[in-house]
This record gives C-alpha cells, structure tokens and sequence, in this order.
C-alpha cells in the first residue's frame, strides 16, 4: 500500500519514480576527461570527431594532436595546475588545447576572441597563466603580451592553420623562441622525450568557464574532471531517445561559456557523435552550415531568429531533429513559429527543446531532450542529481507545484569560484545534511520532475512599500498575450516608489501596427493571464508596467541572452532627456 504523501520532493521523490537504482546513483569515473573520452570512443577511431569549416577531422587523429601538443606543452614547463588561456574563435584547434591541456593535468580557460587586451591581461596576472594561445596575433602583440604579463610563452593559431588537420610546419626546429606558432608545435613537442604517464583524477580541476554576466560580472567557475563526467553521466541517463551515436550537432555558442563547450560540444565527443563548429557564424554563412545536415542544434532564441531569417526557402532541413534553446527561453509563440518554419523546410518533426542551467552546474539544471515536450517547462531535472525548490526568505523547501528558487545537489556541481571562497561558500546551501548549489533560478517542479521555469531569483527589486517585484515573472505573463513575440522587463527608478516595472515588448509581425498596444497590454494585465502550461497569472497591482515601450528589437549580450543592464542603462538616459514614454 502506498504511503501517504507528504507533496514534499525530499521526502515523497515521486519524481523518481519508475527510475533505476543505477540512474539515480550513477558511478563517475574517477579519471581525467581525456582518459574517459578516449576510453568511450575506442571503437571510434575513424568516425568523424569535428566538422570544422573544410576541415572533418577523425577521433583518432582528435586524440593524436593533443598528444603532440600535450608533449609540445610539457616541453615549455606546463605543469599540473598551471592555467592555460585559449583566445580564438570555436575552431577545431581550441578542442585540440583543451584535450592536450587535460592530458597533462593543467587547466584551460576559453576568453572571448574579441576580447580587449586589458580584458585578456585582467586573466592572466589573475590566473598567472605561463601560457597564452591566440589568433592571427604578430610577434610585436605577443612579445608585448611577454614583456607586459607573467606569461612566459604565446602560440598563435592563423587562418591557414585551421584549414589543416595536425601540424604541418617542421618536424623538427633548431630551437624556438618565447613566440611561437601553431604550425611548428610538432618540431616543440619533438624535444620532449619523457613519457606522459599522468592519468588524471575526478578531482583535478580541468577547466575554468564564465557566468553569462546577466545580472553583474561574469564570475570564474571552476570544474573539475568528475563535474563534466557527472553532466555527461547526468544528461544521458534524463534522456530516454535512442543514443545520439553517430549523429551530428550544430554548436554556435562560443566556447567561452559552458553551453558553447561542456554542454554542447565536448558532451557530443562524449557521445562519440560529430561536432560541427560554427566558428564565423553569420547571415551570410548560416546557410553554409546548415547545409551540413546537422540532426541536433544547439541555439538560443537568437540563433533561432537567424536562422529563420537567412535561411534561403529552398535549403532542406529535413535532417534537423532537435533545436535546443539554452541561455534564454523559447516564448510558446516563437516555438510556434520555429515549427511553422521547419515545417516549411522539409522537417515537420522537429523537437523545439528549452533547457536550463548555470555554469556551476556545467551548462545544464535540466533538460528537454530526449523526453516528451511538456509546454511551458525546461525540461526535466537531471537524473543522478538532487532538486530542491526552497523558499528565499525562510529556506524552507516547496512543496510540488509551489513557487520557489531552485538548487540543486550532485557531482556536476562545481568546484567554486577562482579566488572568491567566500562567494562560492554563499553559493551553498545546506538542507537534512545535503549540500545544494543556489541556482538562482525561479519555478516550480511537477511530480513528474519536469521544471516550469518563471525567472531569475536575482532579478528583483523592492518598492517602497517593502513589496519584492520579481521582473521575470511580469515578463513572462506579457509573453504569453496572443500579439506579443516577447518582451524584457527591468526596474526603472521611481520618487515615490523607489522602482517601478518598465517593459520593452517586441509585437509579432503580423501585429506590428497593432493600434493601442500599450493600453491592451495594460488592461489585460489587470485580469488573469493563462500561461500556455495552463497555470494561471495574476499580477498584483505593483506589478502591473508603469511604462511600456514597443521596440523592434533587444539588446543582447555576448551569449545571447536579453542585456538587462543596456535596458536600465536605456531608461536612465532617457530619464535624463525627459523621453520617457508614458504610463
């Protein structure tokens, strides 16, 4: 006889139901990422590993370039621990740096390829990097970087490099200086002549990734080799589809976040399926790309809008068959839309997925793939971790289908902040003798363990009246009006109130000149709003917009998500011009 439940996820665990003892527990190796992704693809060898621009490059020849560039590091004094910085775009070669890195025991950083040299000296003195890999850079920049930094070497990756698989300079060089480039990294690794013999552990820290910086600045998340294994591990057992064996993804998201490289890219390895890198993605070449007949495409909603926009009607999607929404959500409305427009290109079956996750969490909280698609959700928690839905200000847990912030428990939980222990220390949180990373993420979990995502716990402000107005909430009942594609909501400064709601709405095409749009968005926003999963809103009186403007497009971040601080910075300016739009 079944017990009585108490509606508490902790104590119930009815999302775990029909789950195997192994799925819940799962071992993670206790190895380097190398060693493991070399283990799991041994029967792999000559499938393809990396589609890059002309370049498809084999695992085994994958795993035979970060041998040579793992002796080349040891050859410059790269030891365990050490942090190696990769600036260059999502090329083949910056999986070969990770690999080669890994190999040895020393951690890599991925910075963005259009990152400012104060940016990119910030990193180095702050990780005391002894090694700096970068693109189509002279000996005059990197001599300065070496003159100017702790940096003692530079290898320079060019645009000729990335057409070729391996290293096609010398085999051998009479002696090298400080600058050295990507070609000749056979003729370094040749000097040295000692085995590689460090296995690795599930403890070592193997690489250093970025917070999207939505909500402040990017923090420097640290993973361990058992965080990203554990992911893998995580994600493939909440996925219930055939293996994703020898099919191929579509990764457009730079590698400095770890959607653009663990979530997407280096699990696609692990699956020992084909990567294809989208390095100089674009209007002009998104077609090019996609006509490399990719089954699975790990997007944004910015990339979903590129695609529709640039894809020329007669290109055949009909090998698409899962579009992955990471860093922001999927309105219902543009899914709506994406499956109108594969529909139209040859792939009326094609899974619209939303997913969630943070960098601490390796790029991924849930996931959509590989499950039934329950509208309004981002999927389901992984398997192998803890939920917890708590309460913000009494930490106290939910009950299914309550409101609250989301944390999570398990193996892909990172390892902390670089520098910052006592921010990764307030990143934690202890509950019945568990430990629990604070996503920072709001919603609710159903018993199925399926998670309806309704904002960030972070984006919030209080009124003068002490009342907590959570921006992503009003934001996401505007998206849900018949007219509206979608809209951003942020604090605009108040006299009286201290803040008040100031949402930017983007119309849907066929209601651009949609008359009154602000006073219909302000009357239907006083009576209940029903979100597509068929919960219902109700907006309180304080958060109902006291300024709305219709806009044709969003300000964006460098990952693709809504820059929530460009719109405050907006409404400021504007204040100070006396332009605001009215109430």
């Amino acid at each position: 006889m079944e017990k009585d439940k108490t509606g508490f996820p902790s104590i119930d665990k009815t999302h775990l139901k029909g789950q195997s003892i192994f799925k819940r527990n799962p071992i993670i190796p206790n190895m380097s990422v190398y060693n493991a992704l070399k283990l799991l693809n041994l029967s792999c060898g000559d499938s393809i590993a990396v589609d890059c621009g002309n370049l498809r490059v084999l695992y085994k020849d994958l795993f035979n370039d970060a041998a040579i560039l793992a002796r080349a590091m040891k050859e410059l004094g790269i030891k365990k621990g050490d942090i190696v910085i990769s600036c260059t775009p999502n090329y083949y070669q910056a999986i070969v740096v990770f690999l080669a890195a890994n190999k040895i025991g020393a951690v890599t950083t991925f910075l963005n390829s259009f990152a400012s040299d104060e940016e990119i000296k910030h990193y180095i003195e702050l990780y005391h990097s002894p090694l700096y890999i970068n693109f189509n850079k002279n000996f005059d920049y990197n001599n300065e970087i070496i003159n100017n930094t702790c940096v003692r070497n530079t290898i320079t990756l060019t645009t000729n490099d990335t057409f070729d698989k391996g290293f096609i300079g010398k085999e051998y060089v009479s002696g090298y200086n400080d600058c050295i480039r990507y070609s000749d990294i056979k003729g370094v690794a040749n000097y040295y002549k000692k085995p590689i013999l460090h296995l690795g552990s599930g403890n070592d820290e193997s690489l250093i990734l970025y917070t999207s910086g939505t909500t402040g600045n990017p923090k420097s998340v640290i993973l361990s080799n058992e965080n990203i294994l554990a992911s893998g591990i995580y994600m493939k057992n909440t996925s219930v589809s055939s293996s994703t064996k020898n099919q191929k993804s579509l990764n457009c998201v730079p590698f400095t976040y770890p959607y653009g490289f663990a979530t997407s890219t280096l699990m696609t390895l692990l699956c020992g399926s084909e990567a294809i890198l989208a390095a100089d993605l674009s209007p002009i070449t998104i077609d090019y790309y996609l006509n490399k007949k990719p089954n699975i495409v790990f997007g944004s909603p910015a990339l979903l809008e590129l695609i529709i926009k640039n894809t020329k009607s007669e290109t055949d999607l009909s090998s698409i068959t899962s579009f992955i929404s990471g860093g922001d959500f999927l309105s219902p409305g543009k899914i709506q839309e994406a499956k109108d427009f594969f529909c139209r290109h040859n792939a009326p079956f094609v899974k619209i997925c939303n997913g969630s996750g943070n960098a601490e969490t390796v790029g991924a909280s849930t996931i959509s793939f590989g499950n039934s698609i329950k509208e309004g959700t981002v999927g389901k928690v992984l398997t192998g971790s803890t939920p917890l839905i708590i309460d913000d200000e009494t930490m106290e847990e939910k009950k299914y289908g309550e409101e609250g912030q989301l944390c999570i428990a398990g193996k892909h939980v990172f390892k902390g902040y670089f520098g910052e222990p006592k921010l990764t220390e307030e990143s934690m949180f202890k509950y019945k003798g568990k430990t629990y990373f604070k996503t920072g993420t709001r919603g609710c979990l159903d018993e199925e363990n399926y998670f309806l995502l309704t904002g960030r716990a972070s984006r919030f402000y209080i009124t003068s009246t002490l009342n907590k107005v959570y921006c992503d909430r009003i934001q996401n009942a505007i998206s849900s009006l018949y007219f509206v594609e979608s809209c951003a909501v942020v604090k605009e400064p108040d006299d009286d109130k201290l803040y008040v709601p100031h949402a930017f709405v983007i119309l849907k095409p066929e209601y651009k000149f949609f008359p009154d749009a602000q006073k219909k968005i302000l009357e239907l926003c006083s009576n209940p709003i029903t979100l597509s999963s068929g919960e219902q809103f109700i907006l309180k009186e304080y958060e109902i917009p006291e300024n709305i403007e219709i806009v044709e497009e969003l300000p964006r971040s460098k990952s693709d998500k809504i820059d929530y601080n460009a719109l405050e910075t907006k409404i400021l300016d504007e204040k100070k011009s006396k332009k605001i739009v009215l109430k």
